[in-house]
């Protein structure tokens, strides 16, 4: 066999994963900075030094760009809170370690959270449903816990599951909004004081009652183990 045939038996090799989170890295920032209409693969060529063409070597579309950059991030998410499904926890304390794992991990991927929240519809029908799934196993493990809370009667026995698991979701999310890495409170720091709140708003009042009261039960995710910041 002549040399130019076995160059063409040879498997091709896949791009260096190190430049491949390069190319990821730029489209993130070129979405975020100016919207996913506005940026063009030229842009997103010009800012890894590149030509347009070899952007193709990465990726079949834009659209796959905005996929792999938020699909990882659900799916890593999902991952941080499943194990709080088996913890045997007492449900308070789990909806605490709900909160806090949300909160680092926000704060530690914020960039790829607000494209999340901005740019999502911008996927197709398909992918948006592929993300779905993730998205509604993350609100089940969410759910899953104040059901437990229910049982117990550590959880207010009015509330709704579902609407009070988006509630909760969206107002985390909302720190895509005003979270700063150079802002007054450090992410442990809101994750104690969002986790308080959620607590007050959710906890029945025989929780509020064994816990010492109103106060006691919104400082008692300070008392909780920390977790460590997600990446």
């Amino acid at each position: 066999m002549d040399q130019k045939a076995a160059k063409r038996g040879r498997p091709r090799r896949g791009p260096d994963a190190e430049r491949v989170q390069e190319v990821l890295d730029a489209a993130a920032d070129a979405f975020l900075a100016n919207g996913y209409d506005a940026t063009s693969m030229q842009c997103i060529a010009d800012t890894v030094g590149i030509m347009k063409g070899s952007l193709y070597y990465y990726v079949a579309s834009k659209e796959d760009f905005l996929f792999q950059i938020i699909e990882p991030a659900i799916a890593s998410a999902l991952e941080a809170v499943a194990p709080l499904q088996e913890d045997p926890s007492a449900p308070l304390d789990r909806l605490t370690d709900f909160v806090r794992s949300h909160v680092l991990f926000v704060a530690a991927n914020l960039r790829t959270f607000r494209i999340r929240l901005r740019e999502f519809s911008q996927l197709s029908p398909q992918r948006q449903s592929q993300l779905s799934q993730g998205e509604d196993a993350y609100y089940g493990v969410l759910m899953g816990i104040l059901q437990d809370g229910l049982d117990s009667g550590d959880v207010d026995p009015a509330i709704d599951l579902r609407v009070t698991s988006v509630s909760i979701i969206g107002m985390l999310n909302s720190m895509t909004e005003w979270y700063s890495d150079d802002g007054k409170h450090s992410p442990q720091e809101l994750a104690n004081q969002l986790g308080g709140m959620v607590l007050t708003s959710v906890g029945s009042d025989a929780a509020m009652t064994s816990t010492g009261g109103i106060e006691a039960l919104r400082r008692r995710p300070r008392n909780r183990r920390p977790t460590a910041p997600a990446t």
